[in-house]
């Protein structure tokens, strides 16, 4: 028996339904959109490509700015980007896929597929490190704090060296999140040792290709000619624009490089779960949880959770001067992405306001904003080291886990931080065995004592790492 609706019972039907697969913006959504990237639109200053997805197409992209002020290059619609940490995403579907294939267990120990990791005593799984919950000291911390100048290449190789002299970790496995992207680089190894091919080939025989995304690869090699990439730069155009040093060479943690369409080739997969299947997506986006029960707003290497009422997947990405935001609502198979060359560029929040413009009331309300209790803190009495507090600090301080010294020298009432492959800074005082370095990468510093109140070392955090030790060598 076959049943005739009315029009106007479809059309009602239609309008409850929302977007349909394909649907493209109204005239007026698509003016507010332009709206947001109006400083963007420039040919004297970089800017970024965007795309709107719905159920299976780009249903709007554009593409604003430089991709080269050198050249007078615009960016296209073509244009490759550099991800940054939206890559995560990818090394933590990696392992998932090699766990489908019975390869590993996402609960498998680390030392289990590299066993130059030490062991601490306590366990580490392939899922603490794609959780940012492995305690593991963040790599480009470590080095930075062992002499690594912005600007030194950087690769995965050079982690595992450092990594194997590491003795204690910022936390127990599992107690906290703290942004990581060690592991994430130890990851594309226990690819590569399970595999036997690069991380590389790996990623693009059984995930890139698969997905049909042709212009999508690592750049491990700065030397090499990447095609109708971006030019990145840090800075505005008020108060100029500068290139960063190019200096990320590691793999994992980021570092791919795409285009609009291939990025949303990807986040098709959420929705058709051609590569994977509905499985290998679940386990993707199930978020983490603490050894205490809480549950994070963090999955495999990608962000969940809700906004304004609706399901969503999310990561933001940034490097040198490139800034990238991925955005996904998978019940409403909806998302926007936002590439950009510029570090100024405010990707996350352009991305939330598309949202809004386009799946507009059915989103909740957004909150007011409530009124925080204004807390006066009792300022700290001031703490002023004496000439012999300084002297008996002053001396060599050695890391066996970095294998590199500091010399403190105490210089008119300040403590002089002197390292061979950094510039000189100080140390501020905060309260008693308590200091603050000028240096970024040697940032919070506590002296420990013995039982007869003699200098026995420092341990330095600098916030993802925590606490390395320093030992004064007499």
């Amino acid at each position: 028996m076959h049943f005739l609706f009315p029009y106007w019972f479809v059309l009602l039907f239609c309008l409850l339904a929302g977007p349909s697969p394909g649907q493209s913006l109204s005239a007026a959504q698509k003016q507010q959109i332009r709206k947001l990237f109006k400083e963007w639109d420039s040919t004297h200053a970089p800017g970024g490509t965007i795309g709107v997805y719905q159920g299976g197409k780009l249903i709007f992209t554009e593409a604003y700015g430089m991709a080269s002020l050198e050249f007078d290059v615009p960016n296209t619609r073509q244009t490759v980007y550099n991800i940054a940490s939206v890559s995560k995403q990818v090394t933590a579907f990696s392992l998932v896929l090699l766990e489908q294939q019975g390869k590993l267990s996402l609960d498998d120990p680390v030392q289990k597929h590299l066993p130059e990791v030490p062991d601490f005593g306590e366990k580490i799984t392939l899922r603490h490190l794609l959780h940012h919950t492995s305690g593991l000291r963040n790599f480009q911390n470590i080095l930075a704090m062992a002499g690594w100048r912005e600007g030194d290449p950087m690769t995965n190789e050079d982690l595992l060296r450092y990594i194997s002299r590491q003795r204690e970790l910022n936390f127990s496995p599992g107690a906290e999140y703290l942004y990581c992207n060690t592991g994430f680089n130890l990851a594309t190894a226990i690819v590569e040792r399970i595999t036997g091919q690069t991380f590389q080939d790996w990623t693009r025989d059984n995930i890139f290709s698969p997905l049909e995304m042709k212009n999508t690869g690592y750049r491990e090699d700065m030397e090499v000619v990447h095609k109708n990439t971006a030019t990145s730069y840090n800075g505005n155009r008020q108060d100029g624009l500068r290139q960063p040093l190019k200096y990320w060479t590691y793999l994992g943690n980021g570092n791919i490089y795409t285009t609009i369409d291939d990025l949303a080739r990807w986040m098709d997969n959420f929705r058709t779960l051609k590569v994977g299947g509905a499985t290998a997506i679940q386990t993707l986006v199930t978020p983490g949880i603490l050894n205490n029960g809480d549950t994070l707003d963090y999955a495999l290497g990608i962000g969940v959770g809700e906004y304004r009422g609706l399901k969503r997947y999310f990561h933001g990405g940034s490097i040198g001067g490139y800034r990238s935001y991925l955005l996904y609502f998978p019940e409403q198979e909806f998302g926007v992405i936002v590439l950009s060359n510029f570090s100024s560029a405010g990707p996350a929040g352009k991305a939330m306001a598309i949202a809004d413009i386009v799946l507009g009331d059915r989103l909740a309300p957004k909150k007011e904003n409530e009124e925080e209790e204004m807390v006066t803190e009792k300022a700290a009495a001031p703490y002023t080291p004496n000439k012999s507090d300084l002297e008996a600090l002053a001396g060599l301080y050695y890391s066996p886990e970095l294998d590199t010294r500091y010399q403190f020298t105490a210089e008119a009432g300040k403590m002089r931080v002197k390292h061979q492959r950094h510039e000189d800074f100080f140390l501020e005082p905060r309260a008693e065995d308590q200091f603050r370095a000028t240096a970024s990468f040697f940032r919070n510093v506590t002296i420990i004592r013995d039982a007869s109140d003699r200098v026995e070392g420092i341990r330095v955090s600098n916030g993802r790492v925590r606490n390395l030790w320093f030992e004064k060598i007499e």
